[in-house]
């Protein structure tokens, strides 16, 4: 998916449309402390249901195709940064 370098949006912190560069954020390191890592590390070492063997032996792991992009909008009149909702999610994404 191709995305524009440069757009006019609504900024909220000026209060009227001005032009925002698009930027591309890296995402950062999950945390190995993190509840969920806590739970996949046990649900590892564990059983799977009552076969007392770790559940990841016989069970093949989804690996996703696709990711959601972190875009944000920094405006060239104020410096400020907005970041949209959800994201795109896409394959590849590319800003021309």
């Amino acid at each position: 998916m191709k995305i524009p370098s440069k757009v006019n949006r609504f900024c909220k912190y000026c209060g009227e449309y001005t032009e925002h560069t698009v930027v591309l954020v890296k995402p950062g390191r999950r945390g190995t402390m993190t509840k969920g890592s806590r739970r996949k590390l046990w649900n590892i070492d564990h059983g799977y249901g009552s076969t007392p063997y770790p559940m990841f032996e016989h069970k093949k792991i989804k690996v996703k195709t696709t990711k959601r992009y972190d875009i944000r909008y920094k405006c060239n009149k104020c410096g400020k940064m907005e970041v949209q909702k959800r994201g795109k999610k896409a394959k590849k994404l590319e800003i021309k």
